[in-house]
């Protein structure tokens, strides 16, 4: 085991450090699962099968073979035959050990996958960092082509057995890598050549692949200069069957599809918990689309993201695909305890480390040890399952969806899996609870602090499938664009987040409206005045004392003074006044989430510029469905681009939030439950500014990986870019299920 370079004082992990306590609301990789894949890394023996699901809102936990959970004494034998191939390479076992580049892993690991992908005969992507010359000695490795092509030449192309173009990934769909440039040490620059301590900030989008038709010229570029398959990775998201024909098309040997929750080194948070669908939707509608068009055969379909299990593994190739990607439970094997801290390059376990003088590392042995134990143990469990399910080799599960039966499976979700489905009693759509979970404080500190977009490591924790979803919007995902739709980059290029509201009276820099805390002093909304008209957007003071006149044109008050942003009045105010006329300003309603909130205002329709809906107000229907009918309702009369829709969510808690309001109808997003989180009177200012331009850039974030260039003209209810995990939604809100056609 050689580094690139001397590193010295560097600490060795040669034993497990002991797990961290979460339960399975806390992370999907809680402390039982770790617990369990140790076991295994430790023992090499398989535990147990038909594992029962314990997420509820996991769709993949609602799926079975319907046979009863097994606990093994660990010295099963199986008979049935694992050996499978992949664009023409034969494996031992259909597992792809996950891509997961040299810089966000610490080198150890990068050469523990390699040389274990030899000795079991299976094979290992080695990620977008280039290539670590122990890696590229050793023949069973995916060398992977990314956007920004680090490291990349004829050389490094011709190592391994195949390349695989990357598109996209699942904890980050419509967005590029990120190194952080703390992580870009001397050993890092050398391989991705690329300068010391500077951000590794891959583009969204290749930048010579815009079209179906620029892959094609790629994928036969590459295989014309190697003569080796050529495999494309992609995001699950909600065109994944269309671009996964487009791609077989285009004459590539196989995909890698990473579904939402996939674990990352380095990634926007509310990206990942915002953008993608699940794995197991995307392959079902994959393999049913690739059979529609005559396209399965010969094809690989490899799934990625939150492949806990040989369970997990069988559910998903009997859904459709050939083989699994396994990432985050090799590292769990080899240590890891789940810290998140990837990204800040201080691992506990030494296997995302900053790699420099004096960085703790994992044993090269210890690591190796373990992962080949968990990898034959995990094939073990894969091969009693094909046993007992009566088959002969693993080949003959891929697309057994007649083998799975649903639990608590709506019909509408059993067709789009394809599977059995019953639900005699229905999951709640809302739990209780506060939606301040730890990480989403931790994530409102960093807003205040850092007024810049919050990177964090490894998947998903976000809502349904891991915190219980508190909030309709919980159940709603973004759109990632990929190859038909290229994504934007927001590093690079321009994402116009202004709004033009009350018809251009009232113009902003962003949708985004301070709405103050009851318990601010009159200095303080003085001070957010201010903050206001620094940054070009509004302050709705309904209900509160404006201390001065200043900076009245970003002022929303419910009194009237010259030279007011806007008047905000209520329904009692309107029947009560004479005329609305008599005042020159922009006038909004403010009013209670309503099932139809158009009606008690049409008298007035051709008067005001807009409404707000408030939460705060006790009212009939979640907020979420107030905005979308008013959206529909003003859209039906024909006058939808001359009244405005405001909400104020109490619960709001994230850009990603805000955005998914936008696209179920709303122009502008009130905030405040977020900025009372994080803005305290020590640097009240400063905080504020951060928190409106971290949710500014973020959002701009989501608008990019979305495909999306203009906030106002592209974004406000276009619901196509929003797909809801429970049918139940759909009717409520108006949006496809995820999945769907």
């Amino acid at each position: 085991m050689h580094y690139v370079e001397r590193l010295d004082n560097v600490r060795i992990i040669n034993s497990f450090l002991k797990i961290l306590n979460k339960d399975y609301t806390r992370d999907f990789w809680s402390s039982s699962v770790v617990e369990e894949i140790r076991q295994m890394a430790v023992s090499g023996r398989p535990i147990r099968i038909f594992r029962r699901g314990v997420r509820a809102y996991r769709i993949l936990d609602r799926l079975s073979f319907g046979k009863d959970e097994v606990v093994l004494h660990g010295d099963e034998t199986y008979s049935s035959d694992l050996t499978t191939s992949i664009s023409g390479i034969e494996l031992a076992a259909p597992i792809y050990i996950g891509d997961m580049s040299f810089g966000s892993l610490s080198g150890v690991p990068n050469v523990v996958v390699a040389e274990v992908a030899d000795e079991l005969n299976l094979v290992a992507g080695t990620g977008e960092g280039g290539l670590h010359p122990d890696v590229a000695k050793h023949r069973r490795i995916f060398v992977q082509w990314a956007s920004a092509r680090f490291g990349v030449d004829i050389d490094v192309l011709m190592r391994g057995l195949g390349i695989v173009i990357k598109i996209g990934q699942g904890a980050k769909p419509g967005i590029g890598g990120h190194l952080p440039g703390n992580k870009v040490t001397g050993p890092i620059s050398m391989v991705r050549r690329i300068p010391i301590g500077v951000d590794a900030l891959s583009p969204a989008p290749h930048h010579d692949i815009y079209s179906i038709e620029d892959l094609k010229q790629r994928i036969d570029a590459l295989k014309e200069a190697t003569g080796k398959p050529v495999l494309v990775k992609i995001a699950a998201t909600n065109y994944a069957p269309y671009i996964v024909v487009g791609i077989a098309r285009m004459g590539a040997d196989g995909v890698i599809i990473d579904g939402h929750g996939a674990g990352t080194g380095a990634a926007p948070q509310v990206v990942k918990d915002n953008v993608g669908i699940p794995i197991e939707l995307a392959i079902a509608s994959v393999d049913k689309m690739l059979r529609r068009e005559g396209l399965r055969d010969g094809f690989t379909v490899i799934a990625s993201g939150r492949v806990s299990s040989a369970d997990d593994a069988a559910k998903i190739m009997a859904l459709g695909a050939d083989a699994v990607a396994l990432g985050t439970s090799v590292l769990n094997s080899m240590g890891c305890i789940m810290a998140r801290t990837c990204h800040t390059g201080n691992c506990p376990a030494g296997i995302t480390s900053r790699l420099a003088d004096g960085s703790v590392v994992v044993d090269h042995d210890l690591a190796k040890r373990a992962v080949i134990n968990y990898l034959k143990a995990f094939q073990a469990e894969l091969g009693l399952i094909l046993d007992n399910l009566g088959l002969g080799n693993v080949r003959e599960l891929v697309g057994r969806r007649d083998l799975l039966k649903g639990y608590c499976i709506t019909s509408e979700l059993a067709k789009i899996l394809d599977v059995a489905g019953d639900c005699t009693s229905e999951l709640p759509l809302k739990n209780n609870g506060s939606v301040w979970t730890p990480d989403y404080s931790i994530y409102a500190s960093q807003l205040a602090k850092k007024g810049d977009v919050v990177i964090s490591s490894m998947g998903s924790t976000g809502p349904p499938e891991v915190e219980p979803p508190k909030r309709l919007i919980d159940w709603l995902r973004l759109d990632g664009a990929q190859v038909t739709k290229p994504s934007i980059d927001p590093y690079r290029e321009d994402i116009d987040m202004s709004v033009y509201l009350a018809g251009g009276r009232l113009q902003m820099s962003a949708p985004l409206i301070i709405r103050p805390l009851t318990n601010w002093s009159p200095e303080q909304i003085e001070r957010a005045k201010f903050v206001a008209h620094l940054m070009d957007i509004a302050i709705d003071l309904y209900g509160f004392s404006n201390p001065s006149g200043k900076h009245s044109s970003r002022t929303m008050w419910d009194r009237w003074i010259r030279g007011i942003g806007a008047l905000v009045l209520s329904l009692s105010d309107l029947s009560s006044m004479k005329t609305i006329y008599e005042y020159d300003s922009p006038i909004y309603i403010r009013l209670p989430p309503l099932l139809d909130p158009i009606k008690p205002i049409e008298p007035y329709l051709s008067q005001i510029s807009g409404i707000i809906i408030d939460d705060a107000l006790s009212g009939e229907v979640d907020p979420e469905v107030s905005v979308v009918n008013a959206d529909l309702e003003l859209r039906r009369r024909g006058i939808r681009y001359s009244v405005d829709i405001i909400i104020h969510m109490t619960s709001l808690r994230s850009s990603g939030d805000a955005v998914k309001l936008a696209a179920l109808g709303a122009d502008a997003v009130e905030v405040s439950s977020i900025i009372g989180k994080a803005v305290t009177v020590d640097g009240f200012e400063d905080k504020l500014i951060n928190i409106i331009n971290g949710l500014r850039r973020e959002m701009a974030q989501l608008l990019g990986a979305a495909g999306v260039y203009t906030y106002y003209s592209t974004i406000i209810g276009n619901r196509e870019l929003l797909r809801t995990l429970d049918p139940r939604v759909k009717e409520l809100l108006k949006v496809k299920v995820a999945g769907e056609w």
